[in-house]
């Protein structure tokens, strides 16, 4: 099982942002679904969380940096959180 503090884009902050949420590996990441992690983690620290971290932890599922994430899938993933 791949931990978190394993994938990339995960660094310290948010790798205690998401066990504070219970996801403690890919896997529970990807049980979880990054839109619903993200907004998870949206309403506990609203100031601190924005869409970067939506792109972040796509793209450690993915297995790249977040700056490299195709504008498709941002556009999908917004899609998903803005039209559930």
């Amino acid at each position: 099982m791949t931990q978190i503090s394993d994938l990339m884009n995960m660094g310290p902050k948010t790798q205690k942002w998401l066990h504070d949420i219970n996801i403690y590996s890919e896997e529970d990441l990807r049980r979880a679904g990054v839109v619903t992690a993200y907004c998870q983690l949206k309403a506990r620290d609203p100031q601190k969380i924005n869409l970067m971290m939506l792109w972040a932890m796509q793209g450690a599922l993915m297995g790249i940096n977040c700056i490299h994430l195709p504008q498709e899938i941002k556009d999908s993933l917004k899609e998903e959180l803005f039209n559930p």
